[in-house]
C-alpha cells in the first residue's frame, strides 16, 4: 500500500470497505467500487471529488476510469488530492476525528433500511 499511489477498495462481506479508510489514512487514492453502500459523513463530503469512482455495473470499465481520472490531474493535483485524502481521513475518519464530528452531525446520520 505504500508503494502504491491507487488502492482498489471494494466491499467485503459486509457491504462497506475497510481499504477506504486504510487508504486515506496512508494519503493514497482509493478506486472505489460502488455496491450502493452509504459512506461516513456523506452529507458533507462529496467522496466522487477524493476517489476513482466506479459503479459496480462499471467495472469492467475500470482500467480505463482509473487512466482517465489520472491523466485528468497535474501532477500538482495529483500530490495535492494525496494530501486531501489524508486529511479527510485526520479531520473525519480517525478515532479522533470521527467521534469529535459525530455527535454535532448526528441528526444528519441516515440509516439505510433493508
Amino acid at each position: 500500500m505504500i508503494q502504491s499511489d491507487y488502492i482498489l477498495c471494494c466491499r467485503g462481506s459486509g457491504n462497506y470497505s475497510y481499504r477506504l479508510y486504510e487508504t486515506l489514512c496512508m494519503g493514497r487514492i482509493p478506486i472505489f467500487i460502488n455496491t450502493d453502500c452509504t459512506l461516513p459523513y456523506d452529507f458533507l463530503i462529496d467522496w466522487k471529488e477524493y476517489c476513482v469512482w466506479i459503479e459496480e455495473s462499471e467495472i469492467d470499465q475500470a482500467s480505463s476510469k482509473l487512466i482517465d481520472f489520472h491523466n485528468s490531474l497535474s501532477e500538482k493535483d495529483f500530490i495535492n488530492l494525496q494530501y486531501k485524502c489524508r486529511e479527510i481521513w485526520l479531520k473525519w475518519l480517525s478515532p479522533e476525528g470521527f467521534f469529535s464530528n459525530f455527535y454535532h452531525h448526528l441528526p444528519q446520520f441516515k440509516i439505510k433500511q433493508g
